[in-house]
């Protein structure tokens, strides 16, 4: 019971800690729950169960199968880069004076956003994937559980969070702050397209 509490408590750690870095995916959390309303939030936050379980998967089976994973890596780090950098120069330019409530779109923006994270693949491949090899069924189990609570949890509390202060910000400051998270779009778009450089050695 030790361990398994262990298990949780790491997991829980890790899924929050992943939850308020700075990244792509926190960026689109908060531009959707301003230019949309909660559920737009949710539906992002709610991303990383559908992405990050064939992810581990993946990374299980490159640790064992795959000896370049780099030109994989750098691949998906240049994709999505690219798609960061439209997002970003779509809300940089932008003028945004009614709600989007276009739940379908934040749900997939959430989807392609981390699944084209190379942040994600890592975490998976040098953190995740090792850590439930050493372990038994019911603690891998309570690791990944307690990693989604710890990760979703968290971000339904920032798109709360973000709902309730949406109505003390005035229209032209609502405008300067999504054109300001385009902007950290286009720099964390540029990033992985640098990185995507080093992986693939060009």
């Amino acid at each position: 019971m030790m361990e398994i509490a262990e298990d949780i408590a790491f997991g829980l750690f890790l899924g929050i800690a992943a939850a308020v870095s700075p990244g792509a995916l926190l960026a689109l959390l908060i531009s959707e729950t301003l230019r949309g309303n909660i559920k737009n939030g949710v539906l992002v936050s709610l991303s990383p169960i559908i992405t990050d379980l064939p992810i581990l998967f993946i990374s299980i089976y490159i640790l064992k199968k795959i000896e370049n994973f780099t030109v994989l890596i750098g691949t998906i780090s240049a994709t999505g880069g690219i798609i960061l950098f439209y997002l970003g120069i779509k809300n940089f330019t932008g003028r945004y004076s009614h709600i989007s409530t276009d739940l379908h779109g934040s749900f997939l923006k959430g989807i392609i956003i981390n699944i084209l994270n190379p942040y994600t693949y890592l975490f998976w491949f040098f953190i995740g994937a090792p850590y439930i090899s050493e372990k038994e069924f019911i603690e891998s189990t309570a690791f990944v559980v307690s990693f989604f609570v710890g990760i979703t949890g968290s971000m339904i509390l920032i798109a709360f969070f973000v709902e309730k202060i949406k109505i003390f910000i005035e229209s032209r400051y609502y405008n300067y702050l999504l054109k300001f998270i385009g902007f950290l779009f286009i720099i964390f778009g540029v990033l992985l397209i640098k990185n995507s450089i080093k992986y693939l050695g060009l």
